[in-house]
């Protein structure tokens, strides 16, 4: 997908597991920073989303260091978290014993996972889309589609390229200059931020997408977030033909 030197190895399965364990001490910390807080505004959102209700079983895809759990938990519902950076998934262990509530952890890739079928509620998603391929996404479409009962629902958020706001090149300068910088000061590590923004450049936003889980059968709409600066996926699995 990407049009740089660096090719389509950024988006093979190694490569990007070996770049979220560099920034995984970090990453939420930039996250915040860089957003100026609306990634925890957009997370609860993404959540918000979903339409989770009491009860329900929710799987928390590519999860990061578990920041959308807290949400999670306001609506009543049990957890599933998984992610395949080592890293992440220690500072979720980190994580789990402050928030005094059981989280099913998994350090596992979401393109295939260990989750029985037809046994989650609701999936949500934060950050994590960008990194996937055409091909990735259509697996994940297709392990969402798996682990999801009949009827269930999903959210997916992503980061975007804000396209039509006039403000959109000063976002982009923003993202491809300004975030590196911070992640530099946090991490001693200016390349693998400057990566995001050529992930961020590539997705696009969530309409570049939404065809790939039509065609993997499910009902969706896509939501715009603060001008296009977010986007989300939100639907349903529909039923089998």
């Amino acid at each position: 997908m990407l049009s740089n030197n660096r090719g389509p190895a950024i988006y093979e399965e190694a490569y990007v597991q070996a770049l979220f364990d560099r920034m995984g001490p970090t990453y939420d910390v930039v996250n915040f920073v860089s957003s100026f807080g609306f990634s925890e505004f957009w997370r609860r959102r993404c959540v918000l989303n979903a339409g989770i209700r009491p009860g329900a079983r929710v799987c928390d895809m590519m999860s990061g260091s578990g920041e959308c759990w807290r949400y999670v938990a306001d609506r009543g519902a049990s957890l599933i978290s998984v992610d395949f950076s080592r890293v992440t998934v220690r500072r979720q262990a980190e994580r789990k014993r402050r928030f005094g509530r059981p989280v099913d952890v998994r350090c596992e890739n979401a393109l295939h996972t260990s989750i029985a079928s037809e046994s989650i509620d609701c999936v949500i998603s934060a950050f994590g889309l960008k990194t996937l391929s055409r091909e990735a996404l259509m697996k994940f479409a297709l392990e969402m589609r798996r682990i999801l009962r009949p009827g269930g629902r999903f959210s997916l958020l992503e980061i975007s390229t804000a396209e039509g706001w006039w403000l959109a090149r000063i976002y982009g300068w923003y993202m491809n200059s300004v975030i590196p910088l911070i992640g530099k000061i946090c991490l001693g590590d200016i390349e693998c931020y400057r990566l995001l923004g050529a992930y961020t450049r590539e997705f696009g936003s969530s309409d570049r997408i939404a065809p790939v889980f039509v065609e993997a059968g499910f009902e969706i709409s896509v939501r715009r977030h603060f001008h296009g600066c977010a986007t989300s996926l939100v639907g349903s699995k529909m039923p089998d033909k």
